[in-house]
């Protein structure tokens, strides 16, 4: 069958952390060590629940302000300049964006209740992607199939018409389980050279 979508994973995909300096003058702020308030939201015991739906992000944030001993304002800015780091991967949205409207796109990702919001406020992912699907909000992580299966179902295609691209080989290999082709990031162009690769073939192929 030919491919008729590549489904994209979101974080160090499409989005990368590029500049941690905002971070850097948090710590500095609140005389935490260099990386210290990484953990502190990340590795904290709300955040360990909050890709699979079990708390909002919002309890994650209450969690570390309190931690902190911030108001409420000072965690609204806390975390706005937290996820300033996420910046998109230009020349890889780019290359997504030249694909349509011949292959529809979907994003499956692992994260946090905020993220659709986020997504198309600040980055307009919704304007150049077909289906989505975000775990907190299915409460289903990959590697489990069932989530693969809803997004191939907003899709409305079978999991051989779909190249699944992501940057944790777990998750790459659960996709191919389900018979779709896969697609580990490591970089920007070997991403794009491995997904030009999969519908070259495809399109070698004949179908």
């Amino acid at each position: 069958m030919p491919i008729r979508a590549i489904i994209f994973d979101v974080g160090d995909v499409i989005l990368r952390e590029t500049d941690h300096a905002k971070r850097f003058e948090w710590e500095k702020r609140l005389g935490l060590a260099p990386g210290q308030l990484t953990r502190l939201v990340q590795d904290s015991e709300p955040a360990a629940h909050a890709a699979s739906g079990g708390v909002s992000e919002r309890q994650v944030w209450d969690a570390v302000g309190s931690q902190l001993g911030l108001n409420e304002i000072q965690i609204g800015d806390l975390q706005r300049d937290f996820w300033s780091s996420e910046q998109l991967d230009t020349t890889l949205v780019q290359f997504i964006q030249s694909l349509r409207p011949r292959y529809k796109i979907g994003i499956l990702s692992n994260a946090w209740s905020d993220a659709r919001y986020f997504h198309r406020t600040r980055f307009k992912m919704n304007t150049w992607v077909d289906a989505a699907v975000y775990s907190a909000e299915v409460k289903l992580l990959k590697p489990d199939p069932r989530i693969y299966q809803l997004v191939l179902e907003q899709l409305g295609l079978p999991a051989n018409e779909c190249v699944f691209v992501d940057d944790k080989p777990v998750n790459i290999e659960a996709a191919q389980a389900m018979g779709m082709k896969g697609v580990l990031c490591r970089n920007t162009q070997q991403t794009i050279d491995d997904i030009r690769a999969c519908l070259d073939g495809d399109r070698g192929s004949g179908e």
